[in-house]
Parts: C-alpha cells; sequence; structure tokens
C-alpha cells in the first residue's frame, strides 16, 4: 500500500515539474536557433576579415595597421609632435570658462576613455601575453602609437560635422560624419545606410562587447 502510494506521489510530482521541463526545453531551443542564425552570419563575414593574405595576419589587422601609418606619416607624425601639447590641453592651460560648450577638454577625454578602456583592455592584453609571449605588449604599444593617428582623424570628423541644437545641445559621431561628409561627396545614400548600419552595431555591440562580455569575465 506504501508503495502504491510513493508510486503515485511521485507520478504526480511528475506531472507537476513535466511542464518547466518543457519550457526549460523550449528556451534551449531558442537558444540555439540564435545561436544557429548568427554562427551563420558569422559564418560568412569571418572569413573576409580574417583572411591573410600570404602572411599570417588578418585583412582586418592589415587595414587598421596601414591606415594607422598613413595617417601617421601624412601628418608628420604628429602623434609624438604634439604629445606635449596634448598634456597641456589636458593640463588645462588652454581651458576657458567662457568658451562655448558642455564640457571642458579633460571632461572629453575622460569620456572618450570610458568609452575605449574596458574589460577588453585589461582582459584582452592579458589573452594576447598569453599566447603570444611578453613580446605581444611591444607591438601593442607601438600599434597603439600609430593608432593615435587614426583616432585623430574621428575626432576631427565628430568636431567638423557635429549638429548643436538651438538650446546647445550638441550632437555628434560617426553616425553623422558618415552621413554629411559622405553627403559632401555626392554619396549621400550611402553614407545614410552605413550611418544607420553602424548605429545598429553599435547597439549589438553593447550587448555582445559590453554586457556579456563583461559577465562572462565578471563570471
Amino acid at each position: 500500500m506504501r508503495r502504491t502510494r510513493s508510486v503515485a506521489w511521485w507520478a504526480a510530482l511528475g506531472v507537476l515539474l513535466a511542464p518547466l521541463a518543457a519550457v526549460a526545453q523550449e528556451e534551449k531551443t531558442f537558444v540555439q536557433q540564435v545561436d544557429d542564425a548568427f554562427g551563420a552570419i558569422v559564418g560568412k563575414i569571418a572569413p573576409v576579415l580574417f583572411w591573410e593574405p600570404g602572411v599570417p595576419l588578418p585583412l582586418i589587422v592589415l587595414v587598421l595597421l596601414f591606415g594607422a601609418l598613413f595617417y601617421t606619416v601624412y601628418h608628420g607624425f604628429l602623434n609624438l609632435r604634439g604629445f606635449k601639447h596634448a598634456l597641456e590641453i589636458t593640463w588645462g592651460k588652454y581651458d576657458n570658462p567662457d568658451d562655448p560648450g558642455e564640457i571642458s577638454h579633460f571632461q572629453a577625454l575622460t569620456s572618450a576613455l570610458s568609452a575605449t578602456v574596458g574589460l577588453g583592455n585589461i582582459a584582452g592584453v592579458a589573452v594576447a601575453v598569453w599566447l603570444g609571449g611578453p613580446g605581444a605588449v611591444l607591438w601593442m604599444i607601438l600599434l597603439g602609437i600609430f593608432g593615435m593617428s587614426a583616432k585623430l582623424h574621428e575626432c576631427t570628423l565628430a568636431q567638423l560635422y557635429r549638429l548643436v541644437d538651438r538650446d546647445g545641445t550638441v550632437h555628434g559621431g560617426p553616425m553623422y560624419y558618415l552621413q554629411e561628409g559622405l553627403k559632401e561627396k555626392g554619396l549621400g545614400a550611402l553614407g545614410k545606410v552605413m550611418a544607420v548600419v553602424f548605429a545598429v552595431f553599435c547597439i549589438l555591440g553593447s550587448f555582445g562587447g559590453g554586457n556579456m562580455f563583461q559577465a562572462n569575465q565578471a563570471f
């Protein structure tokens, strides 16, 4: 009799937990569907971005490297010549409380750093040293120095094509100079598409490269 009751209790418990198991299975299936969908997209893009054109360096790294070298030579190594001037700006030598604008030079610097310095610069460096050895630090420093010239162009374009509302609110960034800058070259439609794509990728990147990556590294 007791055995019969025990079997009945277990059967009832199984009936109650069956919907939960089904929901868990559906959630897993949904995750797999999302993973498969993005995996198919990434599978098409990765071979292009990480294609090695005869040298053991991905295409995307070569594009960034040669772009940084080009801008560095074009400006006469301004990233080295103007280093002292950059420090003076950061220290507030040229600050004027009466100048128009919402933030100071130092606040602009810290805002830019907040968007570039994160777990990727911490965990990413650790992974690079672990995979490539101590010599990876030297190459990261050199690429960072040359990359200053490319960053200069990004910031300059953002200043040239920013929009200021009547109340003084400033709007700017790659979305604006892609659209407005290419419009001046007669490529307004292309610029608008690139601006929208960049904005969408920024939103997606804030989840994958931002929150999810931070949660993964914290765990």
